[in-house]
């Protein structure tokens, strides 16, 4: 009798429920990668509502930890951390995150027409004298051309026309490098941008250049190729970068972040609102909307009404780096002890898979220890290598390593490989890149809001473009679109 009296009452309530209107917060942020949580950041600090939007089923991005067998860690996504990248280190020390140098003291090697040779840590490896004296007056160029470009707008520079309309490449021919300066530059320019030289436009090139730096610090190559004195790669992050992402969340509130929501669409509800549209067909309400996603990733998301022929172009012409990494952990860091010549874990080669090599060794004390090679796959060399499997490209690699290192490499105990270019919702790395044209006719649309929609990503930001540091300036910069707006 009770539950028969009761059963109305229920009804009305559950009716109620479902009658109360959908909330409607002041941001909808698509994307918990660094752009989209330092969106939510300001936000929740302005005291706005938000909500974070994630498609895979964890935060960070192309920022990811992967768990070893024996206990430890691997970083498999962005790993360094550099002297003017202001954001990430302010992040770091909000976060109680410790910092430690990347590992420098040594010899490193150089693989070069199928001879090894080693030479003291340095940027720019020594080979024949004129080839080295070119390499420099190279790079010596490209800083001379850098405070020509408008970091904020670099479509508005003086020449940005005239550097739009040739590649990198193109640049490049009238220094008439020989056989190793070339190789030189290339490797380097695989290194910083995971693309080949004739896919890069000049501007685009100078820009992130130009980001290498930030208010006060004009940003050069060298800092880029670079480990100590101020380099791009000088400390990494006690616990591991993901950390950053992981903690942040944390302290944002994980009942602000929706995991394993891929969004399918966003649609203008009324003068005032944006409905976002997810796979699973829910949907959510906000008066912005905030897309922390590369150009690329953007471009598979449906806008009604449509966006400006200018960032729909952009993200159409705009295209993401083909990035890996594979990492080799050991019982020891035996390549530093003077027995096997006293290295630094750094290789840079002209053949082979691993072009480019690091220790990736956690510091010294950690429980328990991990000691690791890593060498990046990139451009052309992880395109030819998307479509092999795991075990061919540990193969190849092991290889390489044993050329660089010595038959101590071939002791592995567990491999990690990632390819960033498989991942569904990466598609490659570590940043959209611009070829010819692109800049200069659409370059605005990076980071110019459309009504209360919003674009965030490393691409967009003034300083450290395709870093952790860009990521987080991108988002910043979005949300204070929607808090002064």
């Amino acid at each position: 009798m009770k539950s028969s009296l009761l059963l109305p009452q229920l009804l009305l309530l559950a009716q109620s429920a479902f009658a109360q209107p959908e909330q409607t917060y002041d941001a909808i942020i698509v994307g918990a990668g660094l752009s989209g949580l330092g969106a939510a950041k300001s936000l929740s600090e302005a005291g706005k509502t938000f909500l974070v939007l994630e498609a895979r089923d964890r935060v960070g991005g192309r920022v990811l930890n992967r768990p070893l067998r024996d206990g430890g860690y691997t970083e498999v996504g962005a790993e360094f951390v550099g002297a003017t990248q202001d954001k990430v280190l302010d992040l770091a020390a909000e976060l109680g995150l410790e910092l430690y140098p990347e590992y420098n003291a040594g010899d490193n090697v150089l693989y070069h027409k199928g001879e090894r040779s080693t030479y003291a840590s340095s940027p720019v490896p020594p080979v024949d004298a004129l080839s080295t004296t070119q390499v420099l007056t190279v790079i010596a160029a490209i800083n001379a051309l850098v405070p020509g470009v408008d970091v904020q707008n670099p479509w508005n520079s003086t020449l940005a026309e005239h550097w739009d309309k040739k590649t990198f490449d193109e640049w490049l021919k009238p220094f008439l490098l020989t056989e190793s300066a070339r190789f030189l530059i290339d490797a380097a320019v695989e290194t910083v941008f995971s693309v080949e030289a004739d896919e890069l436009s000049l501007l685009y090139a100078l820009t992130y250049v130009a980001a290498a730096g930030n208010e006060t610090t004009k940003g050069t190559f060298d800092r880029l190729i670079s480990i100590d004195d101020g380099g791009a790669q000088q400390w990494r992050v006690d616990g591991g970068t993901q950390l950053l992402a992981i903690n942040l969340a944390e302290k944002l509130g994980n009942d602000h972040i929706r995991l394993s929501a891929p969004v399918s669409k966003v649609a203008k509800a009324d003068e005032e609102s944006y409905t976002v549209t997810l796979k699973d067909g829910s949907t959510v309400k906000g008066a912005h909307v905030v897309v922390a996603m590369s150009p690329p990733l953007a471009r598979q998301i449906t806008y009604e009404p449509a966006l400006p022929a200018a960032r729909d172009q952009l993200t159409a012409q705009m295209r993401m780096g083909s990035i890996g990494k594979a990492i080799a952990v050991y019982e020891t860091s035996w390549w530093r002890e003077e027995a096997h010549g006293s290295l630094t874990g750094q290789a840079v080669s002209d053949s082979g898979l691993a072009r480019s090599t690091f220790d990736q060794s956690l510091r010294e004390g950690h429980n328990p220890p991990v000691s690791a090679l890593m060498t990046f796959l990139e451009a052309d060399q992880m395109r030819e290598y998307d479509n092999k499997t795991e075990a061919e490209i540990t193969e190849q690699v092991g290889k390489d390593f044993a050329t660089y290192f010595g038959d101590a490499a071939g002791e592995v105990k567990e491999w990690v490989v990632q390819r960033w270019d498989l991942e569904e919702y990466s598609q490659g790395g570590p940043v959209a890149i611009a070829g010819p044209g692109t800049y200069t006719n659409y370059g605005p649309a990076l980071k110019q809001r459309v009504g209360n929609l919003h674009f965030a990503g490393t691409e967009s930001s003034d300083y450290w473009i395709g870093y952790m540091d860009g990521a987080l300036r991108s988002g910043y910069r979005a949300a204070s679109e929607i808090i002064e707006g």
